[in-house]
């Protein structure tokens, strides 16, 4: 397996090409810019919430994962060097699991930076932070980056051009956004023999809804750093963490079994 040497490679084309810089400082902006104003205008800095200051990286970090990865693959088939690149000794899933793992540490490393620098002002200005709390929401920010430049990775991978992948993505990102929740309603719809159903929303549409990696995010945030108790399993903090984690592996696997019998 030679996806290590990939992801590095990718990892440092984002360095050289400043566009790990340009996405930090996007976060920095969205981040730390919320945050200082918020904080500067507060009666009582040391009671204020840091977590609803940076609530935008339910936003902008799936936004990035996907602007930064849907090109991961359709881009270099485009150009011809993906042919080049397996003429060398990797395989596809060495190609596809390099490129996922590799723009998820950019995007993450980036969402990070713009965390820290805005943790920092919060600081500095007389907030406090629970440690833990603190901790459990880097790892869901993370997590939530690898979600969608997984789901970015599978989208390039099964797209013959890097316009049908942004667009691909662009549909992706409104679906979980906005659109997940019509799903189970969807599903009720033909169930009930396409009509409207009534009465309560069954467990398993409430199920389907939280399978979203927004919804888990957001319970995860709820569950895990507010310290909010769920009273159901899928709306727990490690039934979120496992969704995340899920989003992060299985779309990876899926653009693989479409990608290795691709004609390049």
């Amino acid at each position: 397996m030679n996806w290590p040497v990939l992801a590095k490679k990718d990892f440092l084309d984002a360095y050289r090409k400043w566009s790990l810089a340009t996405a930090a400082a996007g976060f920095v902006l969205f981040f730390a810019v919320p945050t200082y104003l918020g904080m500067s205008h507060a009666q009582n800095p040391g009671g204020q919430d840091f977590f609803g200051f940076v609530q935008t990286a339910l936003f902008f970090v799936p936004l990035a994962g996907l602007m930064m990865s849907y090109g991961a693959i359709a881009g270099e088939r485009e150009l011809g060097s993906l042919k080049l690149l397996l003429a060398l000794p990797y395989t596809r899933l060495d190609v596809i699991s390099g490129k996922a793992i590799g723009r998820a540490a950019v995007v993450g490393a980036a969402a990070t930076i713009g965390i820290l620098v805005s943790t920092l002002v919060f600081v500095v200005l007389g907030g406090t932070l629970s440690i833990v709390g603190y901790m459990l929401f880097l790892v869901l920010v993370l997590l939530l980056a690898a979600a969608y430049t997984s789901s970015a990775v599978c989208l390039s991978a099964a797209s013959p051009t890097s316009n049908r992948a942004m667009a691909t993505s662009v549909g992706f990102f409104l679906l979980t956004l906005a659109g997940w929740s019509a799903i189970p309603l969807v599903i009720r719809y033909v169930l009930n023999g396409f009509s409207m159903p009534s009465g309560a929303e069954p467990v398993w549409a409430k199920v389907i809804d939280s399978l979203s990696p927004i919804q888990a995010y957001s319970n995860g945030m709820s569950s895990l750093v507010h310290g909010h108790a769920a009273s159901t399993f899928y709306r727990s903090g490690w039934f979120a963490l496992l969704v995340l984690l899920g989003w992060a592996v299985v779309p990876v696997a899926l653009g693989y079994r479409r990608f290795r019998s691709a004609d390049l």
